[in-house]
């Protein structure tokens, strides 16, 4: 079936199902903060600052074991969750695109089914102050207001509108609504979005319609300074602080303090307690599911490295906790594989909506209401260029492919250097079980899967200088894996 046709039969079914009584379907709030290191988290043995919120979440719903970033960037991972796509076909390989709509995205699938949904905080789904090059250095005069996405295909259904698509300050943090006037948030960003988020729920209680509530604050990502710490939160955080055993080569000062990381996250910590507070007060908690997530982890020199955009554990292990009270088995643990791309079709599936016939991602509600589901044996994983904001080969973050399991963690570089890790035995990926010369049997197995998982994503693992040919000067998509859009 075509995809011009698939999408006109889904979008039939979507506007039939709209008219259905929506009353006793669930609200869904769906908060990511972004960078959160899953291994900080109290509930998964986290030393370095309290997070009493996210446990009691925790112990109240689903946590999945098995969540990750498949590919540990901002824009690839929210393309994904937003699509339900392989990056290779949605364009999702790097930060700053304008991708086309294809009607089929969360916000739509939810607003057809029915839903009311908003969107709070950090986009970084639009090309912004990057459009005018694909070139690290070229000079770029950025158009007024460029953060701004105005209504329309480019919010993929986001009905409620208080967000940008990139800035990093977070003490000032501005936002925007329907309009291109820049409004300052009055308090620090998590907090103030917080506000927002609690407002736009208030405001719907009476309405008889469930609604979709996005919430994704821009901390704790760097900038990690204290200036753009929330007042007051740096003074909680200890002076010595818990380092991995994998650790090395730090680098800090006053610019790249990492205890201001961690007042940003006891500052994420007491804003989800907010919201649970409020839920709880309204009556609403019943009847809302509430997932905390993240789109990456953070390295902090855990195998020497900073940022993201590599294959190892603090990068791309995700928290995932999922909470629907009565429906959701309170302090379950599930260990399928979950990727960005299930947050569609699973959360659909909870809710009621049509699955568009276009999405990648598997459907794994039947794990979270206590029935025997699909699962994966194995979950692909990419970086798709070396720079995060360029098409690049070889230059700060080199290109990979590999796949995780349940298990282990396979790696090929673009160079044909190759790591395995048995994450059982070896969670800090401390010995790499591939020496250059014996190939363990389980190797062989893993290479034949990521050949069989690429194929399936019809990523034909080119240098990262390829993808300029998918964008245009401005940064709009053109092309995807199968060829020119529109043929």
């Amino acid at each position: 079936m075509s995809e011009a046709l698939s999408r006109r039969s889904f979008l039939g079914a979507a506007a039939a199902a709209a008219g259905s009584a929506a009353a006793a379907r669930p609200n869904v709030l769906f908060y990511f903060a972004d960078q959160v290191r899953a291994c900080e988290l109290g509930y998964n043995g986290g030393q370095n600052i309290p997070t009493p919120n996210l446990d009691r979440l925790a112990r109240q719903g689903m946590v999945f074991t098995n969540a990750i970033s498949s590919c540990p960037l901002c824009t690839p991972y929210r393309v994904m969750v937003q699509t339900g796509r392989w990056p290779t076909l949605s364009g999702g390989v790097m930060n700053w695109i304008n991708l086309p709509s294809t009607g089929q995205s969360l916000g739509d699938v939810f607003a057809r089914g029915g839903y009311d949904t908003g969107f709070i905080g950090k986009w970084h789904l639009a090309a912004g102050a990057r459009a005018g090059s694909l070139k690290r250095g070229e000079p770029v005069r950025p158009k007024a207001e460029s953060e701004y996405v105005p209504p329309g295909p480019a919010r993929m259904g986001y009905q409620y509108w208080a967000a940008y698509n990139f800035h990093a300050n977070f003490a000032k943090a501005f936002y925007y609504r329907d309009t291109s006037e820049r409004l300052i948030m009055p308090r620090y960003e998590t907090d103030a979005e917080t506000d927002l988020a609690i407002d736009y729920m208030r405001g719907r209680t009476a309405s008889g319609k469930p609604f979709f509530l996005t919430v994704a604050p821009h901390p704790p990502h760097p900038p990690w300074r204290a200036d753009q710490t929330p007042p007051g939160w740096l003074d909680r955080v200890p002076k010595e602080l818990h380092w991995r055993a994998n650790v090395k080569g730090r680098k800090e000062g006053p610019l790249n303090d990492p205890r201001c990381y961690f007042a940003m996250l006891a500052n994420v910590d007491d804003n989800v307690g907010r919201l649970m507070a409020f839920l709880e007060e309204s009556g609403l908690a019943a009847n809302t599911i509430f997932v905390f997530t993240t789109d990456h982890g953070e390295m902090l020199a855990s195998q020497g490295r900073y940022n993201k955009m590599v294959p190892y554990a603090e990068a791309v292990d995700l928290p995932l906790i999922l909470r629907w009270p009565g429906r959701v088995r309170a302090g379950a643990k599930c260990d399928a594989l979950y990727t960005p791309m299930d947050h569609l079709p699973t959360l659909a599936s909870l809710c009621g909506p049509s699955v568009p016939p276009i999405v990648n991602g598997m459907d794994l509600s039947a794990h979270l209401v206590g029935r025997k589901g699909q699962e994966r044996d194995a979950a692909l994983m990419m970086n798709f260029v070396s720079h995060w904001d360029f098409p690049e080969t070889n230059t700060e973050w080199p290109e990979w492919r590999g796949i995780r399991t349940k298990q282990y963690t396979y790696v090929r570089w673009l160079n044909g250097a190759e790591e395995l890790y048995d994450n059982l035995a070896d969670p800090l990926q401390l010995r790499n079980l591939f020496d250059g010369r014996r190939v363990p049997e389980v190797m062989t197995r893993l290479r034949a899967r990521l050949k069989d998982l690429l194929a399936e994503s019809h990523d034909g693992f080119p240098p990262g200088t390829t993808y300029a040919e998918w964008f245009t000067p401005q940064r709009d998509m053109v092309r995807n894996a199968l060829g020119p859009l529109g043929t």
